[in-house]
């Protein structure tokens, strides 16, 4: 072998590890303009497609043009809902949608969901963070406690609790548990997001406080 293969292969090896290191550095600062991205994309794409099929209809095709109309109405529609007449207007039509065979049944239940939303910032404990053992004691579950209903069979209280799935929030499941094993957590809305969206990466600076259980 050359005398100077093995200082070649050394050489190599610190190159190698040096551009590895810049490829993490750079996908760690990516990652925030990735998600960024995303989320703006899907929210453009969702706004644009209420409005891009009735305009292609009408011969009307450039960019931005569904984006536009669809913000358009959206203050139209808000125009209206402060108006009495408007009002009267919107509320027949509702009335319309409600009477139509599983599409009402449909209407009906985003309007509570949208309701419930509206709620909360008047309510008591505004999105209230909880926490539920899971897999084994002494481990957590996050989740949002969103309602309370009780059990036809025992009359025990349950607790619904919506679990956002990470790094996507705007998914995740609807569990039911009983109101004694839920334990608050002081986990802010910002903080519960910032460690949704980084994949648990992100997690807030302080101690977080769990209170006990209630049984």
């Amino acid at each position: 072998m050359a005398p100077d293969a093995a200082p070649d292969k050394s050489r190599l090896r610190r190159w190698a590890g040096a551009l590895g290191n810049r490829l993490f550095t750079g996908i760690l600062f990516a990652i925030p303009l990735v998600v960024t991205y995303w989320i703006l994309s899907f929210g453009y794409r969702l706004v644009t497609g209420l409005s891009d099929p009735w305009l292609k209809a009408f011969g009307v095709d450039f960019l931005g043009a569904g984006f536009l109309i669809t913000l358009l109405a959206f203050i139209a529609l808000g125009f209206m809902a402060t108006h009495v007449i408007g009002r009267r207007v919107l509320d027949r039509f509702e009335g319309f949608m409600l009477r139509i065979p599983v599409v009402g049944s449909i209407y009906a239940a985003a309007k509570q969901v949208l309701q419930t939303i509206q709620g909360v910032g008047t309510s008591p404990k505004p999105k209230r963070a909880v926490v539920v053992e899971y897999l084994m004691p002494g481990s957590y579950l996050f989740g949002y406690a969103t309602g309370h209903f009780t059990e036809a069979e025992t009359g025990r209280e349950m607790t619904t609790l919506f679990v956002p799935t990470a790094p996507n929030p705007t998914t995740g499941l609807i569990i039911a548990v009983p109101s004694e094993k839920v334990r608050d957590c002081d986990l802010t809305v910002e903080e519960g997001t910032k460690m949704l969206v980084s994949a648990g990466l992100v997690t807030p600076g302080r101690p977080l406080s769990v209170g006990p259980a209630k049984g």
